[in-house]
């Protein structure tokens, strides 16, 4: 909740779902409503919420309410409710914290992120076929500093320079608007709270 690129990040990765489900548009730095949201994205209901205002919203508003608040009302619900639609489908386990391990906190299980970073590695590391899905993100861990986290720092010179290539490549439009289109929303954000 401290590191404000991963929050950044998990905004961006919503607006980015509801974008590709259809649910909003963003044009001209203004964000409008445009469907209802389906039944299961309800982990972002939070998030949509905020921007279902009956008119468009501008997205810089969006940050100020996640980012700039006085209190972090609105982060900790999103993140409850993501939180939530993951313990449903069991991906958490409890682990003991504090200094007398007290206090217990829900994490993803390592099988399930060893799964996803996998998945990650194969598409991104070895030669094929990338997903949307992928190269979002792979975009939005290296924006928020969360690479080292899962990666070697060889592979992460290796996404990188994938990165790269994939801005410059003629072969793949979408996967080239697409990490495009996080860099230029991540930019916008990080320049509203600096």
């Amino acid at each position: 909740m401290y590191n404000q690129k991963a929050i950044v990040c998990l905004v961006i990765s919503g607006l980015l779902e509801l974008q590709l489900e259809q649910c909003i548009t963003m044009k001209n730095k203004e964000i409008t409503v445009c469907n209802p949201l389906p039944a299961n994205m309800e982990y972002i209901k939070p998030l949509y919420d905020t921007i279902n205002q009956g008119k468009p919203i501008k997205i810089r508003k969006v940050i100020d309410r996640y980012l700039m608040g006085l209190s972090d009302k609105k982060i900790n619900e999103l993140v409850q409710s993501i939180r939530s639609s993951l313990r449903q489908a069991d991906l958490l386990e409890p682990v003991k914290i504090g200094l007398l391990g007290k206090k217990e906190y829900l994490v993803p299980k390592k099988q399930a992120v060893t799964l996803v970073v996998e998945k990650l590695r194969a598409e991104l590391l070895e030669d094929g076929e990338l997903t949307e899905e992928a190269i979002a993100l792979a975009a939005l861990l290296q924006n928020a500093d969360c690479l080292k986290n899962y990666f070697s720092k060889f592979e992460q010179d290796t996404l990188k320079n994938k990165m790269k290539e994939i801005k410059c490549s003629e072969a793949n439009k979408t996967a080239k608007e697409m990490v495009e289109y996080l860099e230029a929303y991540m930019v916008c954000f990080f320049v509203a709270i600096t």
